[in-house]
């Protein structure tokens, strides 16, 4: 495991040789993959994986997820380009600019932008972002990469199977709670995660507060350092009291008889509170909206009293299988029908279905003051409505856009203009910071 010194540790990223003429990409979010463009869902491709992209379709691409060796159709504007450093690198505030860092030689980084002689990349490895010259990157970054498995070759495996559950475990975990970046943590606190494939044996668990840049590891009850500390095969580490208004850094590594997981480049941090309980949907709530500057748009909406609407388990059942059969509508501001229809407008044409609703079309936010609170991503369920606010452009309403929940962080939704009605995720980077609250009927 390597750690950056001044602010975050970072599991080291190593990749399996490959062929040198192969092109490859990184997932800018969680992807859905697919039988064909737009068919049957095979699997979920987690963002910041990288991908050997095998073909081009129109609007998909036929990639394979190296982590995984499985193949699938995925959007093609989902996937970011990938390159390697061929010698250490100036990364610049602008093409040209003031120096911020060198990313060293042999560095995998991602590809946000192209300008004229430069290119604006992200340093997978440090997460940092900066311009550099585009001449200092080569996409041949498997060939090229000095950051290679020794284990693999140590023990002559040959290339193409090196990515196996029969080897070491993959690196699929997923941290479930707490959120990453999440403010306001309890200091008695559980991590809890959902395991990772390729039959894990067991957990090497790291976590230290960041303090000014200085990573202090925390300790056991009998002074062991919990530094790759090994916890067996368990989803959940309960850690020792924290401090409050810190930030923390958590650190998971899968492991088997074959050896450790390889190409773990997860990140993940939190920071404590002053540890007062807060427990009420409303104080949850509140205290989201007074971190984004918008706790006067609550005091609005919580005006307003709304006739309730409620719903039976069937009922969201039917709700969801509605929704889901406008699929590929395109959005329109207003509208109610096939031609084209709004976030609202696909949550009213669900409600006719399922609950025989005859009443008027709501906006986004009448349809969130229409039923309870649900202040937690963790406790929604699907059929459930989530409600995004601080939208640019948007009006002084709280809830300025309303989608459907599926579950596992999925929901349906009429986008916006020059979209159409189909699934995105609470992880999103554009959506995951505009989450404000779900609504159950």
């Amino acid at each position: 495991m390597s750690y950056v010194k001044n602010k975050l540790f970072i599991f080291l990223l190593l990749f399996p040789f490959v062929s040198f003429s192969q092109t490859f990409g990184i997932m800018t979010t969680d992807t859905n993959s697919r039988r064909t463009c737009g068919g049957e869902q095979l699997r979920v491709i987690t963002k910041g994986q990288i991908v050997e992209i095998l073909d081009t379709k129109g609007s998909c691409s036929f990639v394979k997820d190296i982590t995984a060796n499985k193949s699938g159709w995925v959007k093609k504007r989902l996937i970011n380009g990938v390159a390697i450093t061929k010698t250490d690198s100036n990364s610049r505030s602008s093409c040209g600019g003031e120096q911020l860092r060198v990313i060293p030689k042999g560095q995998i980084v991602e590809i946000l932008d192209n300008k004229r002689s430069c290119s604006f990349v992200r340093d997978v490895k440090a997460n940092k972002r900066g311009w550099v010259q585009s001449t200092l990157l080569s996409k041949d970054i498997y060939s090229r990469s000095t950051n290679v498995n020794t284990r693999i070759i140590n023990n002559n495996i040959s290339p193409n199977n090196a990515i196996t559950k029969d080897v070491v475990p993959n690196c699929d975990y997923t941290i479930t709670s707490p959120i990453n970046g999440s403010k306001d943590v309890p200091t008695n606190l559980a991590i809890k995660w959902k395991h990772a494939t390729g039959s894990p044996k067991g957990y090497y668990f790291t976590i230290a507060s960041n303090t000014n840049g200085k990573l202090e590891y925390l300790k056991t009850q009998d002074g062991k350092l919990i530094r790759q500390l090994n916890i067996g095969y368990v989803n959940l580490y309960s850690t020792p009291k924290l401090k409050p208004y810190t930030t923390y850094n958590i650190g998971i590594l899968p492991y088997n008889d074959i050896g450790l997981a390889f190409g773990c480049n997860q990140l993940f941090s939190f920071t404590t509170g002053s540890g007062k309980t807060i427990s009420s949907p409303n104080e949850i709530i509140e205290k989201r909206l007074t971190d984004r500057g918008i706790l006067w748009k609550w005091r609005n909406f919580n005006r307003v009293n709304s006739k309730r609407i409620s719903m039976t388990n069937n009922q969201r059942k039917l709700f969801i299988d509605e929704v889901k059969t406008w699929g590929g509508v395109p959005y329109r501001m207003g509208g109610t029908n096939r031609n084209g229809v709004d976030c609202s407008g696909l949550i009213w044409r669900g409600l006719r279905q399922a609950i025989d609703y005859n009443g008027e079309k709501l906006n986004a936010q009448g349809w969130a003051e229409s039923g309870k609170l649900i202040a937690e991503k963790s406790s929604l369920i699907p059929g459930d409505l989530v409600c995004f606010s601080n939208i640019p452009g948007g009006s002084n309403r709280l809830v300025q856009h309303i989608a459907i929940y599926l579950g596992n962080n999925k929901f349906w939704h009429a986008p916006s203009s020059g979209k159409v009605v189909s699934e995105a995720s609470l992880d999103n980077i554009y959506w995951k910071p505009k989450f404000i609250f779900g609504v159950r009927f």
